[in-house]
């Protein structure tokens, strides 16, 4: 595995670092692990599974979806 050193954090910056690890019962580089992995997002394989989550949340807020193809085919007998 690759390391990564980071200088000249902000102060208030590594306190706040501090404390979320500590809510989490992280250590600070595994807090900021997770960060990193959360905000850089996952590989590309795992899109799909991005999309599902998206539109399993979208459903169970009660949102309907239509079919695109009956859509296009009302679109094409007008």
């Amino acid at each position: 595995m690759s390391q990564l050193t980071i200088l000249d954090i902000d102060d208030s910056l590594m306190q706040r670092l501090q404390q979320r690890a500590a809510a989490h019962g992280q250590t600070v580089e595994a807090e900021a692990r997770t960060i990193l992995a959360q905000t850089l997002g996952t590989p590309e394989d795992d899109i799909w599974a991005r999309v599902d989550a998206i539109h399993d949340r979208l459903a169970a807020s009660g949102r309907a979806f239509s079919d695109s193809a009956e859509l296009l085919r009302e679109d094409r007998e007008r």
